[in-house]
């Protein structure tokens, strides 16, 4: 399998879906879940809210241009995803300083009547890393060659002209809230806002940037900072971690079935 996975500790009601994973991961897989699944379904509302657009026979038809740029965002959004995911699997696959390393991406979480914001946060990809977490959201912008940009307060800015670009909303705690009320304990958990693209910037590194939990970095550091995060750690994945992630996952309702036999081989039931 090329990992070293702890059964311990599954709850009854999480066998099925922990043998799903655990399945998953034997067939090799290590990037998990449908990149951009949550903005695909923000980009069919979307579509459907201008498609719907109603008009009288004698009007003339104008152009939404504030929803033809969410939607023109919401697809290069998905892009991103995609894009980042794609480089992880390569990343996984032929790098073997990250052996163990799994990602899982398109993932919300919803605390129902704890949630006290009128959306429900999401992650692009959440790393795992043993008992480490690494959060990882991708920012597809165009970027002018050799840019450079900042965050402050959680947002993304052109450094040299002070202008707001993105505002960005960081899942970290998100995830140490979720760990902590089912007690699985996690030894570490950062983040990243990773710009998405092919331009080469300069990202400022000031004192906040390495206090921050949330860390601006372009896609073409991802190789070494991994390989940096990753060392020294020990790689042993947990089961129960990796399925209580997986609820979270954004995805269409599929038909899986599964194997009771084997369910009561591996957790002795």
């Amino acid at each position: 399998m090329g990992i070293k996975l702890n059964r311990d500790n599954i709850k009854d009601e999480d066998k099925q879906l922990a043998l799903n994973v655990q399945n998953y991961l034997i067939s090799g897989n290590r990037v998990i879940g449908d990149p951009g699944e949550g903005l695909k379904q923000t980009l069919s509302k979307l579509e459907e809210q201008r498609d719907n657009r109603s008009f009288n026979i004698t009007d003339w038809q104008m152009k939404d241009a504030e929803l033809n740029q969410q939607i023109a965002m919401t697809k290069a959004g998905i892009e991103g995803e995609k894009q980042l995911c794609d480089y992880l699997a390569t990343l996984i696959k032929y790098d073997d300083n990250l052996t163990g390393l799994v990602a899982f991406a398109s993932l919300a979480y919803d605390f129902g009547e704890e949630n006290n914001k009128d959306y429900i946060p999401d992650t692009d990809t959440l790393l795992v890393f043993g008992k480490h977490l690494l959060v990882v959201d991708a920012k597809n912008l165009k970027t002018k060659p050799n840019q450079s940009l900042i965050m402050v307060d959680g947002v993304v800015m052109d450094a040299d002209r002070g202008k707001e670009i993105i505002e960005v909303h960081p899942s970290t705690h998100i995830w140490t809230k979720i760990m902590e009320q089912n007690n699985i304990p996690i030894e570490s958990i950062d983040g990243y806002v990773c710009i998405v693209n092919d331009t080469p910037v300069e990202i400022i590194r000031n004192d906040e940037w390495y206090e921050c939990h949330t860390k601006l970095i372009h896609i073409s550091e991802l190789k070494d900072i991994l390989e940096e995060w990753v060392s020294g750690k020990d790689n042993t994945l947990y089961l129960n971690m990796l399925t209580e992630i997986a609820k979270a996952q954004i995805k269409e309702e599929k038909n899986i079935s599964f194997d009771v036999n084997a369910i009561k081989r591996q957790f002795g039931i």
